[in-house]
C-alpha cells in the first residue's frame, strides 16, 4: 500500500461519512518547518543514523475531533521526509474504531563507502575498474565504485475494531501490515578457509513482510475472553547473492563465483488465547494465556561449493547433501497463568506460572563433501577426537518451566515490603549444556513516610546451576576435545549473580526536586578454566530542578555508568597432560579485562521571558572510555593494551525561541550543534586494502570515518485552533 493508496482511503472515509465529521468540534494545530545543516564529516551517517536532518522542509499535524458519537484525531511528523509518521484514528462510540498508519524508519550505515566490486545493490558482485592481469580487483581505490550503506523501512497498515451494539461485551478486532525494506548492508565473508582474506560486501536487502490478525472476545468487568489468529509472511527477492571471488586468480579455474545465502523466505501463523476472571474470593483475579505458533520456510540446497586451491585455482567441490531441499518447520508453544490477590487488608500476592517450548522440526542434512579439490570435514567425534568425514546441521530445541511467587507487605501507609522468588528449570538441545535450574530471590523495601523524600532499596540474588556435558572429555585425544571440556559459554555457565538498586526522590523546598538512584550488578561465573570469569556493572545517577515553570526552571543530570568483562584464555598448542599449568614461550594462559566507563552531563533550561516569548535549551555532554588490559602467567610474555577501544566523545547543544503572534499563531526559532568524535584500535588508521601477511584484505570504509561536526538551524510555523 502506497501514499498514494493511503490518500485515497482517507478521502473516501471522509466523503462517506460528511455529516457525521461535520459535526465534529475541532481542535489542534498545524505545522510547517523549514531546515538547514551545515555538516563537517567525511562519513556523516552518525548525525543522520535514525533522522532525516537534510536541507528542506517538512509538515506537522495534530488534528482532534469530538462530538457526542465521534472522535477523529489526525496525527503527523516529518511529513515528507524519509521518517515520516501520519495515523488516522476514527472513532464511533460504542459501534466502531478505525486507523490507518504510515511510518518511515529509515537506518544510515554508512556515506560514501567504496567497493571493487560493480553491482552494488543488485545479487551479482564482479570486479569493477582495471584488473592487474592475474583476475584480481584493482588495488587502487580511486577506481572504485561508491554508495550509501543504508536502509529504509515502510510501514503502512491499520486496525478496525467494531462492537455489535452499544456497551455490547463482544468486540472483533482485525490488523494488517505490510513493511518493505530496501538497501544495502555491509557483509563480510572469507574468501578462503580460516585464516584466509577478508572482503567486505555490499548485500542488497530487498525485504517485504505482510502481516495480519483477527481477534474476537468477550469483555465484562469480571471477565475476558478473547482468540487471536495471526499470520506473518516474509519475502526476500533475493535469497542469494553471487559475488567474484578475488582469491580464485587462475585464469584455468572452472569457477570463480562464490554463492552466498541472505535471508529467507518464511511464513508465521499464530494463535493465542486468553482468559480473565476478576472478583474473584479474596479480590483475586486469575488470568490464563496460551499460544501456539509455526514458522516454516524451504529452501534449496546447493549440491556444490566454490573450493580455492593452490595456485588460486577455483573448483566447484561436490557438497552431496543428503537433502536437497531444506525444509524449515519450528513450534512455538507457551502457556502462562497469573493469579493475584488480597491475602489480608495490608497483605497482597501474586503466584504466576510461565511454560515455553520450542520444537524444530526442519530438515537435518548431511554433507558428505567430495569430488574435486579437498576439505570439507567439519565435525569431530567426540571421543575419539578423529575428523569426520560429515557436516552435519544442527536443530536447536527448547523447553522452559518458571515458578514464582511475589508478596507485599503494607507495614504502614507509608512504608511497603515486597518480596519474591522465582525457579526455572530449562532443558535444551545443545552440545556443551543441556540444562539448567535458576533460582531468583529479591526483597525490596519503599519508605514515602517523610514530606521531603521518599526512597527505596532493593537487593536480587540469582543462582544459576547447570548441566555441563564435555567435562568427562578426553583431553589427549586431540586440542578441540581440550579446549571444549575447559571452556565453557557464559551464557549458560554455573553463576552467582548479585544485584542492589538504590532509588531516593526528594523535594525539600517548593520548586525543589533531587532524585539519585545506584544500580550494582554482579555476574561471577563458576569453576571457570577459559571463559568469561566475571563481569561487573555500577552505575550512578543524580539529577536536580530547580525554579518556578511558569518564571525560570533549569534541571541538571549526572550519570556515571562503569561495566568490566574479565575473561582468562590461552594462547598457543596446549599440552593437554600439563594444561593449564604448563607455561613456555608460546604456550600460556592470557586474561583479558574489558572496561568501558560512560559518562553523561546535561543541563536544560525553560524561560518564559513574557507572556509571548519563552525560551528552551538543553546541553548534553556523553563519554565513553573504553580500554582493554591484558595480563598473562608468563613473565616473558609481551602483552599491549588497547587503550582505546569503542570509545566516544559527544556534545549537543540545542536553543530554540518562541514567540506568540497572537492566540493561534507561534514562530520558533532554533538552532542545535553537534560535535562527535570516535576513537577505536579496530577502526583507527583505517585502510581500504590491509595486507595481513600474505592475504590481502578488501574492505569497503563500512562504519569509517564516524567523526563529525554540525550546526542545524530551523524555523517553524504553528498554527493552533479551537
Amino acid at each position: 500500500m502506497k501514499r498514494t493508496a493511503i490518500s485515497l482511503v482517507i478521502a473516501c472515509i471522509f466523503v462517506g461519512a460528511p455529516d457525521a465529521l461535520a459535526q465534529l468540534k475541532y481542535s489542534g494545530s498545524a505545522s510547517w518547518t523549514v531546515i538547514g545543516s551545515d555538516v563537517d564529516s567525511r562519513n556523516p551517517f552518525r548525525f543522520e543514523e535514525y533522522r532525516d536532518l537534510s536541507d528542506g522542509a517538512t509538515a506537522g499535524v495534530d488534528l482532534k475531533g469530538d462530538s457526542d458519537t465521534h472522535r477523529l484525531n489526525l496525527y503527523g511528523e516529518n511529513i515528507g521526509r524519509e521518517d515520516q509518521y501520519i495515523e488516522l484514528r476514527i472513532q464511533r462510540y460504542g459501534a466502531y474504531k478505525f486507523s490507518l498508519y504510515n511510518n518511515n524508519i529509515i537506518h544510515n550505515l554508512t556515506f560514501g563507502a567504496i567497493t571493487p566490486y560493480s553491482g552494488a545493490g543488485t545479487g551479482s558482485l564482479n570486479f569493477a575498474g582495471a584488473l592487474d592481469g592475474t583476475f584480481k580487483p584493482s588495488l587502487n581505490t580511486s577506481l572504485w565504485a561508491p554508495f550509501d550503506y543504508s536502509i529504509k523501512h515502510e510501514n503502512y497498515g491499520g486496525t478496525f475494531e467494531v462492537q455489535p451494539f452499544w456497551a455490547s461485551p463482544l468486540y472483533f478486532r482485525a490488523t494488517g501490515n505490510q513493511k518493505q525494506t530496501q538497501g544495502i548492508r555491509p557483509l563480510g565473508s572469507p574468501g578462503t578457509s580460516p585464516g584466509g582474506p577478508n572482503y567486505e560486501l555490499p548485500a542488497i536487502v530487498d525485504y517485504t513482510t505482510t502481516d495480519a490478525s483477527v481477534e474476537v472476545g468477550h469483555a465484562t468487568r469480571t471477565r475476558q475472553f478473547s482468540v487471536n489468529a495471526s499470520w506473518s509472511k516474509f519475502q526476500d527477492n533475493n535469497d542469494f547473492m553471487n559475488w567474484r571471488n578475488p582469491s580464485i586468480t587462475n585464469a584455468l579455474s572452472t569457477t570463480s563465483t562464490e554463492r552466498t545465502t541472505l535471508a529467507a523466505d518464511n511464513y508465521l501463523w499464530k494463535l493465542s488465547l486468553n482468559a480473565l476472571w476478576k472478583q474473584l474470593p479474596l479480590g483475586s483475579a486469575l488470568g490464563l494465556r496460551g499460544t501456539y505458533s509455526e514458522l516454516t520456510n524451504n529452501l534449496p540446497v546447493a549440491t556444490t561449493y566454490t573450493n580455492v586451491q593452490a595456485g588460486g585455482l577455483g573448483v566447484n567441490r561436490l557438497s552431496n547433501p543428503s537433502s536437497t531441499t531444506f525444509d524449515g518447520d519450528v513450534v512455538n508453544e507457551t502457556l502462562s497463568a497469573s493469579l493475584t490477590s488480597q491475602l489480608a487488608r495490608t497483605l497482597d500476592s501474586r503466584l504466576y506460572w510461565n511454560w515455553a517450548r520450542k520444537e524444530n522440526d526442519s530438515t537435518k542434512i548431511v554433507f558428505t563433501p567430495g569430488g574435486p579439490g579437498s576439505g570439507g570435514t567439519c565435525d569431530l567425534n567426540p571421543v575419539t577426537g578423529a575428523s569426520l568425514t560429515t557436516c552435519t546441521t544442527e536443530l536447536f530445541h527448547y523447553q522452559k518451566n518458571q515458578f514464582g511467587v511475589d508478596l507485599q507487605w503494607r507495614m504502614t501507609p507509608a512504608q511497603k515490603l515486597s518480596g519474591g522468588w522465582e525457579y526455572t528449570d530449562t532443558t535444551l538441545e545443545r552440545i556443551d549444556f543441556d540444562e539448567t535450574k535458576d533460582n531468583k530471590a529479591y526483597l525490596e523495601y519503599k519508605n514515602s513516610a517523610f514530606d521531603a523524600a521518599t526512597w527505596k532499596i532493593k537487593y536480587q540474588y540469582l543462582e544459576r546451576r547447570s548441566e555441563f556435558l564435555l567435562g568427562n572429555l578426553d583431553a589427549s585425544l586431540s586440542n578441540n576435545n581440550l579446549f571444549n571440556k575447559y571452556l565453557k559459554r557464559f551464557d549458560l555457565n554455573d553463576n552467582n549473580q548479585n544485584l542492589l538498586k538504590l532509588a531516593i526522590d526528594s523535594s525539600p523546598e517548593p520548586f525543589l526536586d533531587l532524585g539519585a538512584e545506584v544500580i550494582w550488578k554482579k555476574n561471577d561465573y563458576q569453576d571457570v578454566v577459559l571463559g568469561r570469569n566475571n563481569d561487573t556493572r555500577e552505575e550512578l545517577y543524580l539529577s536536580a530542578s530547580l525554579g518556578d515553570p511558569k518564571r525560570f526552571r533549569v534541571t541538571v543530570f549526572a550519570d556515571y555508568e562503569q561495566t568490566e568483562y574479565v575473561s582468562t584464555h590461552y594462547q598457543g598448542t596446549p599440552n593437554a597432560a600439563t594444561f593449564p599449568a604448563s607455561v613456555n614461550a608460546t604456550t600460556f594462559l592470557w586474561e583479558g579485562k574489558v572496561k568501558d566507563k560512560n559518562y553523561v552531563l546535561g543541563v536544560a533550561a525553560d524561560w518564559p521571558a513574557t507572556a509571548r516569548l519563552k525560551f528552551a535549551g538543553a546541553l548534553i555532554w556523553q563519554d565513553t572510555d573504553g580500554t582493554v588490559d591484558f595480563a598473562t602467567n608468563n613473565p616473558a610474555a609481551v602483552v599491549v593494551n588497547i587503550p582505546a577501544y569503542d570509545s566516544f566523545r559527544k556534545t549537543a547543544l540545542n536553543i530554540k525561541g518562541t514567540y506568540a503572534v497572537d492566540k493561534n499563531v507561534e514562530v520558533t526559532l532554533g538552532a542545535a550543534y553537534e560535535r562527535y568524535t570516535f576513537d577505536d584500535a579496530q577502526m583507527n588508521g583505517y585502510e581500504y586494502t590491509p595486507l595481513t601477511g600474505t592475504n590481502q584484505n578488501l574492505l569497503s570504509g563500512a562504519y569509517a570515518f564516524p567523526d563529525y561536526k554540525a550546526i542545524t538551524g530551523y524555523v517553524t510555523l504553528n498554527y493552533k485552533f479551537q
